[in-house]
């Protein structure tokens, strides 16, 4: 059974509660994504977590890591209501691999995505914050069509099937399906991509209609 970096079509799954997530392949288990507690700024000179919160809400931390529980990677983004915020993508060791985030595309960008026209734009950048890929989600006019994955020159190189989860009748499943293997850090950034577009849209929107 190929890992989750040789593989080249895998299926991410939220089959509990939100923000832990499976990736599987032919029915094989390949790694899991889980939330991690985080604190909240002012707390940091308390010498206990808070006791009333699990989590932070202003942040959402997610480990990538193998069956064994060796960390691939970490998604980290902080939530803020002035600013749009990227999904930093982050190696085991602190090294940043690299981000993803929306790409609004002016007024008339917007007016396309809320009317359903076309889906959202996500770039794809290493950590020197050099343009990779694009991921374009399905509109909401479509929303099972899928997305695409097209690399810096324009060219396909994955597609993002969407359907509903076998686990949890009213969530999504995602099947990446890469055309061909990728160098790093484009093939983390490609994994961490379906998690990441979660982490930026509202949860009512992972529901299936």
């Amino acid at each position: 059974m190929p890992s989750l970096y040789e593989a080249l079509t895998w299926t991410v799954d939220e089959p509990a509660e939100p923000h832990h997530y499976v990736f599987h392949s032919n029915g094989e288990l390949i790694a899991n994504g889980t939330r991690l507690p985080t604190r909240r700024p002012e707390d940091a000179g308390v010498p206990y977590a808070n006791p009333h919160a699990g989590f932070d809400d202003g942040r959402v931390l997610i480990c990538v890591a193998a069956p064994d529980g060796a960390p691939y990677f970490y998604l980290d983004r902080t939530i803020s209501s002035t600013s749009r915020q990227p999904v930093h993508v982050v190696a085991p060791n602190g090294a940043p691999i690299g981000s993803i985030n929306v790409e609004i595309g002016g007024i008339s960008g917007m007016f396309s995505v809320l009317s359903g026209k076309r889906g959202s734009v996500f770039v794809l950048s290493d950590a020197n914050r050099h343009r990779m890929a694009t991921y374009t989600s399905p509109s909401m006019r479509k929303p099972r069509a899928g997305g695409t994955l097209a690399d810096s020159s324009g060219a396909e190189i994955a597609h993002l099937a969407v359907d509903r989860s076998p686990n949890a009748p009213r969530r999504r499943c995602k099947t990446m399906h890469l055309r061909h293997p990728l160098p790093e850090p484009l093939r983390t950034l490609v994994i961490a991509t379906p998690i990441a577009v979660e982490m930026m849209i509202s949860s009512p929107l992972r529901v299936m209609p």
